[in-house]
């Protein structure tokens, strides 16, 4: 398939740089904690739902808040993007959510979810981290007694309730109810006393990613290359399991799409589409769910060979829609680091990128997942970066570098 290229080009609008900028006076103290630790890499970022603000997660355990420039389409020269507020968590930090709510102008409903290690799951303000925790949950083994750490988070769209996933556990949280556990649990193991348990149905693994269609049924994904599908936002039955790894990989009669665990699912505006990145995989899986989870095709030149999570992003567009994504190489293009997240704002004219390397990510059994070492007994300088682009606004059927675009009718390499 022909890369058709944009026109015009798109344009740097605002970056971090090296350094993060100042925070503000408020947050200062919070940014001091966390100076003392090595230059970070960005893990992960989002977009507020109100499209005011990009918050971050990065390998140094800190939260960042950047509030975007209101003349950023507007100014000439690209705007340096600075540090609004930092909140550093005293153990690193599995998953983040943005309360979808969030409103610049409603400074009690710019709160941030975060899952740090062997602690409660914390709600905190993204913009004044200095006021301490709005409320924290604890997920607790009943047999063990210990802190369970969820590896991924996703309010559901009333915002009043979030689910958790962690090793073959569906969890779900009252958010009015600070202090306390889940009212519900949902294991994804199936029974071994009888099928009638569960239905049958069911997967083992770390989940390691959530996200909820449009139509309401929430995918998790398994570092164990599993995906499982449940009704009303993942308070309901699991109405479909099936894995990603397809028996002709294994019999080497099919291009190698295989990866080293999902990483991201990502739902089509339609609520029709699946979308799978995984670790180690230089595709994004297309599957159709009115057809019980059959593969489509994928999508190639993700460039995504390293058990680092590198995230991809899907937009409406004016003909169908359109996934986006950043890779080893450090194309969409702007870095010369991974780029760790690719996200569309809603306006569909401007994309945000961050960057990071400097640690190596090993390769990690399902146990492990989602950990990282250093390569070496020596110190490794990080470095990161933050970025916006101007783009023309979406539907020209068009891709920066390595980003990535599929069309409502599924213009990809289709499977045999």
């Amino acid at each position: 398939m022909e890369q058709p290229s944009y026109s015009p080009a798109p344009t740097c609008i605002a970056a971090t740089g090296e350094a993060h900028g100042s925070a503000r006076d408020a947050c200062s103290a919070a940014e001091a904690i966390a100076s003392h630790k090595a230059s970070t890499s960005y893990k992960s970022a989002q977009w507020s739902p109100d499209g005011t603000c990009l918050i971050t997660s990065s390998a140094d355990d800190t939260l960042r808040t950047f509030v975007l420039p209101h003349d950023l389409l507007t100014s000439r020269e690209p705007h340096v993007l600075r540090l609004y507020a930092a909140s550093p968590s005293p153990e690193p930090v599995y998953s983040t959510a943005v309360y979808p709510y969030y409103d610049l102008q409603n400074i009690s409903s710019t709160l941030v979810l975060s899952s740090p290690r062997n602690l409660p799951i914390r709600l905190q303000s993204a913009l004044l981290p200095q006021a301490g925790l709005a409320a924290s949950y604890p997920l607790i083994s009943p047999t063990t007694e210990a802190y369970i750490t969820p590896h991924s988070l996703a309010f559901i769209s009333s915002g009043t309730h979030f689910v958790t996933g962690s090793d073959s556990l569906l969890a779900v949280f009252d958010v009015s109810r600070n202090g306390q556990g889940p009212i519900e649990r949902y294991p994804t193991i199936p029974s071994k006393r009888k099928k009638a348990v569960g239905g049958g149905v069911g997967m083992k693994g770390i989940l390691s990613c959530l996200s909820i269609s449009s139509e309401g049924t929430l995918a998790a994904g398994t570092f164990s290359r599993w995906i499982g599908l449940y009704d009303s936002e993942g308070r309901g039955s699991c109405n479909a399991v099936f894995s990603v790894a397809e028996p002709s990989e294994a019999a080497g009669t099919a291009e190698n799409t295989g990866g080293a665990g999902v990483s991201q699912v990502m739902w089509s505006p339609c609520g029709t589409y699946l979308y799978v990145a995984e670790r180690k995989s230089d595709v994004v899986l297309v599957y159709d769910l009115r057809v019980g989870g059959k593969r489509l095709g994928w999508l190639k030149g993700r460039k995504a060979a390293t058990h680092q999570r590198l995230g991809i992003d899907v937009v409406q567009a004016a003909c169908g829609h359109e996934i986006w994504g950043g890779g080893m190489d450090g194309k969409v293009r702007a870095h010369e680091d991974p780029v760790t997240s690719t996200l569309v704002h809603p306006s569909g004219s401007v994309v945000a990128t961050t960057s990071g390397k400097g640690r190596e990510f090993l390769d990690l059994d399902d146990s492990e997942a989602g950990g990282l070492q250093d390569s070496s007994s020596e110190t490794h300088k990080s470095h990161q970066r933050s970025s916006l682009l101007s783009v023309p606004l979406l539907g020209d059927a068009v891709t920066v570098g390595q980003a990535l675009k599929l069309e409502a009718h599924v213009q990809a390499s289709l499977a045999d």
